[in-house]
């Protein structure tokens, strides 16, 4: 999230963490301060107490602390002061940098934590001799498959889990990495691999749903009527009875339910139905792992609210780009082949090929902020205490949107 405070900017983004059947466990916080925030930074009172605040208000969602913990990086600031920490000890994970000078008052900090509940976890371990008096302290070690030769790896993971510490692959970048951190005994796994696609060389957009198709071709039609688009959604009984669940969810806040699915496509519109037709439909027919679907929900979500905050009339575009454009994941079909095959305008066809025009530069966007790539988020040229506003609002309406498409498996 971008955070905003008296003029000065912090850039925060959480990315999930995974266990080995790949359920979200955790989430790694990253973040990155602007020039005026990191000037302002020169003493362990105010570092301490703005990190503290950000970190608080993120777990933080309608009043309620999150279920899962957050991964975050302290500066050495906050580390080597005796001051104790203001944040919930089961919420957070205090991570510890790989450069972090190891001395008496930081193990005695440490040490502290620990008592007090905190979880420790040691990030960039390759058995750097500075760094092993701090295994007497950390519950978790991160491992880095950038810095270290895979036969390296299998002896240090067997080391860790001798000294009964939890061993997290880190930068994990495809499902064939996965595979071997787990059969490494990697027990926790973070990296780019929830948004890299296993590229299946001639398969087909699944067809399992006949009135998909009929319908994404039939909405392409200008003038076609409420009434004609319910009659091809109530041809598949689950994405009719999937679209009332979403409808009536909280992510709409009705004030009144909906039964009936011509109610529906009144409320939600030509293009909403479009966009959720297609989501259900093809997410029924994949094994992928949740948060596929969330992060397809979160990207779209975004790409719609930073078109709207440009006063765009592409914001309905904005939402199928952001989600086509990670659809491979979804289906492991080559996206050229779902532009192929998918009834979409030439432009979102061409933002998410090649992420040109307008919806293409948007998607460029919320693909940095995604992956924390600051540099790309600060060349934007959009209102950046937007940026906050939209991602926040976005995981915030995917969790709701997950839980209409959950709540009932026909």
């Amino acid at each position: 999230m971008l955070m905003a405070q008296g003029g000065n900017e912090l850039l925060m983004v959480r990315q999930p963490i995974f266990d080995r059947d790949l359920k979200i466990v955790a989430y790694q916080l990253r973040y990155h301060y602007s020039d005026l925030l990191e000037d302002s930074f020169s003493d362990v009172e105010t570092e301490g107490s703005m990190l503290v605040m950000h970190t608080f208000t993120s777990l933080f969602q309608d009043g309620q602390l999150h279920k899962a913990p957050v991964f975050l990086p302290f500066p050495d600031s906050i580390l080597q002061s005796p001051q104790p920490l203001a944040l919930p000890h089961k919420q957070v994970v205090v991570e510890l940098h790989p450069g972090i000078e190891v001395n008496k008052p930081l193990l005695k900090h440490l040490l502290m934590l620990r008592k007090q509940g905190y979880r420790l976890a040691l990030d960039q371990f390759s058995l750097q001799p500075e760094l092993k008096p701090l295994l007497k302290l950390v519950h978790i070690v991160k491992v880095d498959f950038s810095l270290m030769h895979r036969s390296k790896i299998l002896r240090l993971v067997e080391y860790l889990k001798r000294n009964k510490l939890i061993p997290l692959a880190q930068n994990v970048d495809d499902f064939e990495t996965l595979k071997f951190c787990q059969q490494a005994g990697f027990r926790l796994f973070q990296g780019r691999f929830i948004s890299r696609p296993v590229k299946v060389l001639g398969k087909q957009v699944p067809g399992n749903s006949a009135a998909l198709i009929q319908l994404l071709q039939q909405l392409q039609r200008p003038d076609i009527t409420p009434a004609e688009i319910q009659e091809f959604i109530v041809m598949d009984p689950k994405l009719s009875f999937k679209m009332l669940r979403v409808v009536n969810s909280a992510a709409y806040q009705l004030s009144q339910p909906i039964d009936s699915m011509q109610q529906a496509v009144v409320y939600l519109g030509h293009d909403q139905i479009k966009k959720w037709a297609t989501l259900i439909t093809l997410s029924a027919n994949t094994d992928k792992p949740e948060a596929v679907i969330r992060n397809i929900l979160i990207r779209g979500r975004m790409c719609e609210l930073l078109a709207e905050s440009s006063e765009s009339d592409l914001a309905d575009s904005a939402f199928m780009t952001g989600m086509v454009s990670q659809l491979d994941l979804l289906l492991d079909v080559q996206i050229e082949e779902i532009l192929r095959q998918l009834p979409l305008t030439e432009e979102i066809k061409a933002a998410v090929a090649d992420q040109s025009g307008f919806l293409g530069e948007l998607l460029r966007w919320v693909t940095a902020y995604e992956q924390a790539d600051w540099e790309t988020v600060e060349q934007a040229g959009l209102d950046k205490a937007f940026f906050e506003v939209a991602y926040r609002h976005s995981l915030h309406w995917s969790d709701q949107a997950m839980e209409a498409l959950s709540e009932v498996n026909i």
